[in-house]
């Protein structure tokens, strides 16, 4: 059993696609650049808020960026767009409250780190999963953005403090990072932590197979059995 489980958010926990691309259409109407499908944008987000941003433009070159005036505005844009209809369309995935509940009751401790900006995170997670979480990190200006292990480190860190994570006997404690992306698996692999894919996301399965996390999910109950049962 996975005495402490880290779970990516968009895509995983909750299907956002929809407001995120409500906000993101809105922000090219305003800057003139061309809209994108709703079919696009699960392969545009998932990076951070700046990084959407700049792949809403389209037409930058590998390793462009955008002018930083530009950038602030069309940022600052796209946050308050985002904030006027993040909670329009978004909802959890069939049966995942009850999952993590069950998680919850089993003793499983469960954080979050998602590169979604701090304050939508911790909004979204207070919305639909109150209660269940002990530690909650989305981006941070000082903190960089997945796959650097620092935000799930940190969310690792607060775990282990809680008076239920400390390992009084010196056991080991073992650690899930639980994500739809290629990103997710690089995040925990970079943490040092067992990493579990899963499929109803944004990522093709066939990706994720490709970069050979240590288990795939293709349901929230397969995932909550690889958390429950891993050893067995």
């Amino acid at each position: 059993m996975y005495k402490i489980v880290i779970f990516d958010l968009d895509g995983t926990l909750l299907d956002t696609i929809g407001d995120l691309g409500t906000a993101g259409n809105r922000t090219c109407r305003k800057f003139g650049w061309r809209e994108h499908d709703f079919s696009e944008y699960p392969s545009m987000v998932g990076h951070g808020m700046r990084n959407l941003v700049r792949n809403l433009k389209g037409d930058l070159k590998p390793g462009e960026n955008l002018e930083p005036e530009l950038e602030r505005e069309a940022l600052a844009y796209f946050r308050a767009s985002y904030a006027a209809c993040y909670l329009e369309t978004t909802k959890p995935y069939k049966n995942m409250p009850e999952i993590l509940k069950k998680l919850k009751s089993a003793g499983v401790l469960m954080g979050v780190c998602s590169n979604k900006d701090d304050i939508f995170t911790r909004e979204l997670i207070e919305k639909f999963y109150p209660g269940i979480f002990g530690a909650v990190r989305g981006g941070r200006p000082e903190t960089p953005v997945k796959p650097d292990p620092a935000g799930a480190l940190e969310v690792l860190k607060i775990l282990k403090n809680l008076k239920s994570a400390k390992a009084g006997t010196g056991e080991k404690i073992k650690i899930l990072f639980v994500g739809d992306s290629v990103t997710d698996i690089n995040t925990g692999r970079a943490a040092g932590f067992d990493v579990c894919s899963v499929t109803w996301g944004y990522r093709p399965e066939e990706n994720l197979k490709a970069a050979a996390p240590d288990f795939i999910a293709h349901t929230p109950q397969e995932a909550a059995e690889i958390i429950l049962h891993a050893d067995e």
